[in-house]
């Protein structure tokens, strides 16, 4: 289950909760069968039955429900998970420029625009496969010639929820955020889990 900060919760914890909660309502089942019946050993069955039956129940029950996805959201909107202003770099620099911007940023993609314009992204996996293994020249080698198109992006103050819902119909890590079809900023899985914990 993905609580507030999106922590998922543990098999572990799911059982404990299940353990602690049976021995209390049971507690409560085992009474009542004693008062009415006076006879301890009855109301001792009742209750071991009651315990293993129901604890493997609610434990499937509450595995179940983590898998569905009804009334359940992240806190918060894409803002507190970009990065802004995001690395951009011009269609005309080279890859060159492109990975001492990754480098010096530590990141692993890098936005391709012109004037607020959203041109294309380059990731690391991208200079690796069009650029070094295709043994060309990172100096003479232009953004424009090895970004990836379409950019995949989202309007600024997009819930969370629905960020990562894209993110995984789409398969896609990154995207890149705008406002009134500007540029602002640019949101990866790693940023929104680091905003989340």
């Amino acid at each position: 289950m993905v609580d507030i900060k999106g922590i998922q919760e543990e098999h572990k914890r799911s059982a404990a909760k299940t353990v602690s909660w049976r021995v209390i309502a049971t507690s409560t089942t085992m009474i009542l069968v004693y008062v009415f019946t006076g006879e301890f050993e009855l109301a001792a069955g009742v209750g071991i039955g009651d315990v293993l039956l129901k604890v493997l129940f609610y434990f499937l029950h509450e595995r179940a429900w983590n898998r569905i996805a009804f009334g359940r959201s992240l806190v918060g909107k894409i803002e507190s998970a970009m990065r802004t202003p995001p690395v951009t770099v011009l269609p005309s620099e080279t890859v060159l420029s492109v990975i001492q911007k990754m480098v010096y940023s530590d990141i692993g993609a890098v936005v391709v625009s012109d004037h607020n314009e959203l041109l294309g992204v380059i990731t690391e996996r991208d200079v690796l496969e069009r650029v070094l293994q295709a043994g060309k020249d990172v100096s003479r080698t232009l953004a424009m010639d090895v970004m990836s198109l379409p950019v995949a992006a989202v309007e600024y103050g997009t819930r969370l929820t629905d960020v990562l819902m894209m993110m995984r119909e789409h398969q896609i890590r990154r995207l890149a955020v705008t406002k009134n079809g500007e540029l602002v900023g640019i949101v990866t899985e790693r940023r929104i889990l680091d905003a989340l914990v």
